[in-house]
C-alpha cells in the first residue's frame, strides 16, 4: 500500500473532519438498520476506520475548532425538533417512575452543548417531556426526554406531591 503525504490546509481539514463526523452520526448502527438507511448509503465505511480518521484528524486540528465542530453536532443532535428518544433511557424513566426511585440523568445543555448530571425525581414522563423533581435546581422541573443521553437509577425513594399536577410545566 503505498503513502503519501497528504497536505491539507486548517479549513480543509475542518471540512474533512466535519463531513466524516455527519457520516458517522448518520451510518446505521447495524446490518438491520442499514436496510432502512439503503438509500442513502451505497456501501458502508466500517465504523472503526471512520474513528481511526477522525482520531488522525483530531490531532491535527486546532483543538478550538475540533470542539466547536463537535458542539455544533450536539446542538443539531439534541436541537428542539428533533425528538428522537433513547428507548433505554426512557426505559428507565417510566421504570423509575413506577418505583418512585430518584434517576440520574445526563441532561443535555443547548447553551454550553455539555451534558450535565441531574438527580431528579420523576413526577411524570412521556416521549416527549419528563417532569419531576431536579436536587440540581432544588424545584420542579420540565425535561425534554429526547435531551437525556443516560439514565441511571439510584436505591433513593420519593413521595409525589399531593399538590402535583402535570398541566401547571
Amino acid at each position: 500500500m503505498a503513502h503519501t503525504n497528504l497536505i491539507l490546509t486548517n479549513e480543509e481539514l475542518q471540512a474533512v473532519y466535519q463531513l466524516i463526523k455527519e457520516y458517522e452520526e448518520k451510518i446505521p448502527e447495524n446490518e438491520e438498520e442499514f436496510y432502512d438507511y439503503a438509500d442513502d448509503f451505497e456501501e458502508l465505511i466500517d465504523k472503526k476506520i471512520i474513528k481511526t480518521i477522525l482520531k488522525k484528524i483530531s490531532r491535527v486540528i486546532p483543538e478550538k475548532d475540533k470542539i466547536d465542530i463537535d458542539k455544533d453536532f450536539l446542538r443539531k443532535k439534541y436541537y428542539t425538533f428533533n425528538n428522537s428518544v433513547d428507548e433505554r433511557v426512557y426505559s428507565m424513566l417510566k421504570k423509575a417512575f413506577e418505583q418512585l426511585k430518584t434517576v440520574e440523568i445526563e441532561y443535555f445543555n443547548m447553551e454550553s452543548a455539555e451534558f450535565i448530571k441531574r438527580k431528579i425525581n420523576v413526577y411524570y414522563t412521556s416521549a416527549k417531556y419528563t417532569i419531576g423533581y431536579c436536587h440540581l435546581r432544588k424545584a420542579i422541573r420540565k425535561f425534554r426526554t429526547s435531551r437525556m443521553k443516560s439514565a441511571k437509577i439510584t436505591n433513593s425513594s420519593y413521595k409525589i406531591p399531593k399538590s402535583f399536577d402535570k398541566n401547571d410545566y
